[in-house]
């Protein structure tokens, strides 16, 4: 299944247990959204130290591919734009997706980015976007460290190996 192989190329690096700018986090899964979708989904409260690979995969594929659409896009986008949705968070990144192929950048996937993301595919190529998309993240990570770089800079190089690699799996 396209989710599994997606996933599975986020989560290398996506680490163990660790507290960055989100706060205590598993597999980049934030405790204080994790909760929050235990308490929706009416799931037993749990420590994200404790997830298990089951925990992760059930998150994400709800949080972070079907909530916010992802999977209704073609399937060679979905890694592209599920790895930055992680990273960068699902608004932010459906926003980028929207600039791109030139619609209203509302953080929302409808009938209108679908239809736009099709028209943009069958005219540059679906490559194309991913190499669009994945600038747009660099220069989002470029702006982060230039306007805070005692917080950000210690990320950069990370967020640079996780792009080489999306750009690897993109060409």
């Amino acid at each position: 299944m396209p989710f599994d192989r997606d996933l599975a190329n986020t989560l290398k690096f996506e680490g163990g247990v660790t507290t960055d700018t989100g706060g205590l986090t598993n597999y980049g899964v934030r405790q204080d959204l994790y909760d929050s979708y235990t308490k929706t989904n009416k799931l037993p409260h749990k420590d994200v130290r404790e997830l298990k690979y089951g925990d992760v995969r059930d998150y994400y594929e709800s949080e972070y591919f079907k909530k916010p659409k992802i999977d209704k896009l073609p399937e060679a986008l979905q890694g592209v734009v599920f790895d930055s949705a992680v990273n960068l968070g699902q608004g932010r990144t459906i926003k980028h997706l929207q600039e791109t192929i030139g619609v209203k950048a509302d953080g929302i996937v409808g009938k209108d980015t679908l239809n736009a993301v099709k028209e943009y595919i069958e005219k540059h190529g679906d490559n194309h976007l991913k190499v669009e998309l994945l600038n747009k993240r660099i220069t989002h990570y470029k702006t982060l460290v230039e306007q805070n770089p005692a917080k950000y800079e210690k990320y950069i190089d990370g967020w640079m190996n996780r792009i080489s690699n999306l750009t690897n799996l993109s060409s």
